[in-house]
């Protein structure tokens, strides 16, 4: 039974003794309460200096004054956040999904970019605000592994069909000359049933987002869908595309402008409109990607036996493959499965049970074993031919299809972590 004591006012009110306590001179009784736990995540533990050091990355990130102010706004859903982050790491855990420490490293380099700062520099503004760059990696580490475990998890549930590809082309040939805007989005999930606390909490980040502060940053830090690993970043959507009260927010809006918090689908969303162009269905292409994959060939009638045996030599594999040049690397492990580099290849040339995972999957993440009528492969996606830009390609439009649809899934999959979990807030 779910166990969630979220006391949104005892919140509030203890906010100002909290960081009075711990942004004090650290003597030993301060450091004692420094020390006290705000929450209990079934068996893992947040403390006030885990919620300060939060505090702190996510102003700074954001570019927001430390005020009190800016603190009560934010403190909330923060303490929502970490929550979350608790959970998916459990589960992350559980499932045996890790996180090279060379991809947690690109993501700083590039929040450090996006801050017009060297790596070396945005670590000493870190530091020189108090903050451990490990909280940081942390952080990155927890959505990276998030990432990997809901497509591990429920990639195999997405079916793109041409039929459906079909039917979006369409449409989009129906809405030639209408407008197309580039969207970010905030979403907050109502899942925990405290409806009026995530709308108070949404309708803060649109504040401190009025007040300057950095789209990107807030919505990698509080965001509770999958475009939080993009900074919010939807790409060109058309109303048609979005919940009727999310459209009618965006269409609303001018470039540059916040709408929101609006009730949607799930729960609330804060949303800005980057640009806005006219559809040209000209842009229409065909679609390749550059694929690589170790196969292990076998005869369409092949003996169930093989089969399995051929599954059971590629599964171990998977977790070893984090980009396209790993592939090749473990191929010498692969026997008497055999890497190719496929090349530039058009998707309909592909086997029918590969081109979902041509259109839609993650680039440099391996699928799981695929059973074709040549063998059993695995295979990875090394680049595709059509970018944001080429939006009415038959690529990115299931790319695009494939991406809403896992995210659907993957609210649902937090949502059941939620419901399933003992959560003790003690703030």
């Amino acid at each position: 039974m779910t166990m969630l004591l979220i006391r949104m006012r005892a919140i509030l009110l203890g906010l100002a003794a909290l960081f009075a306590v711990i942004a004090a001179p650290m003597q030993p009784a301060v450091a004692q309460d420094a020390l006290k736990i705000v929450a209990v995540v079934n068996e893992d533990i947040i403390t006030e200096l885990d919620l300060f050091m939060r505090m702190r990355l996510a102003m700074i990130s954001a570019k927001l004054n430390d005020t009190p102010e800016t603190r009560q706004r934010l403190l909330p859903t923060l303490l929502r956040t970490m929550i979350d982050e608790r959970l998916k790491t459990q589960e992350a855990k559980r499932q045996n999904v890790s996180v090279a420490a060379g991809e947690v490293q690109q993501r700083i380099d590039d929040l450090a970019k996006r801050n017009g700062l060297t790596t070396d520099q945005f670590a000493q503004t870190l530091q020189n605000n108090g903050i451990l760059i490990d909280i940081m990696a942390d952080q990155i580490k927890t959505e990276l592994a998030w990432a990997r475990l809901v497509q591990r998890r429920l990639r195999s549930q997405v079916k793109i069909t041409d039929e459906e590809i079909d039917q979006a082309l369409a449409n989009m040939q129906a809405a030639q000359g209408q407008t197309e805007y580039r969207l970010s989005q905030i979403y907050l999930s109502s899942g925990s049933g405290d409806e009026a606390s995530v709308q108070q909490s949404a309708q803060r980040l649109k504040e401190q987002l009025e007040q300057g502060a950095d789209f990107a940053a807030l919505a990698s830090e509080f965001s509770q869908d999958q475009g939080a690993i993009r900074g919010g970043d939807w790409g060109w959507v058309r109303l048609d595309m979005l919940d009727p009260p999310v459209a009618s927010v965006v269409q609303s809006l001018q470039p540059g402008q916040i709408g929101g918090p609006v009730r949607g689908a799930g729960g609330y969303y804060v949303v800005t409109v980057k640009a806005t162009r006219i559809i040209d269905v000209r842009s229409v292409s065909a679609g390749t990607v550059e694929m690589e994959q170790i196969l292990w060939s076998l005869p369409s009638n092949a003996a169930e036996s093989e089969v399995r045996k051929a599954f059971s030599q590629a599964n171990p594999l998977i977790s070893r493959v984090q980009s396209c040049a790993d592939l090749a690397n473990i191929a010498g492990d692969a026997k008497p499965g055999v890497y190719r580099n496929l090349g530039n290849v058009l998707v309909k040339d592909l086997p029918e049970e590969v081109q979902p995972y041509a259109l839609n999957q993650p680039i440099g993440e391996p699928t799981p074993p695929l059973r074709t009528n040549r063998g059993v492969g695995l295979y990875v996606v090394c680049g595709r031919s059509a970018g944001d830009d080429a939006s009415l390609s038959r690529v990115s439009v299931a790319d695009r299809l494939g991406r809403q649809r896992l995210d659907t899934l993957a609210r649902g999959y937090l949502s059941d972590l939620r419901r399933a979990a003992v959560i003790d807030i003690r703030l």
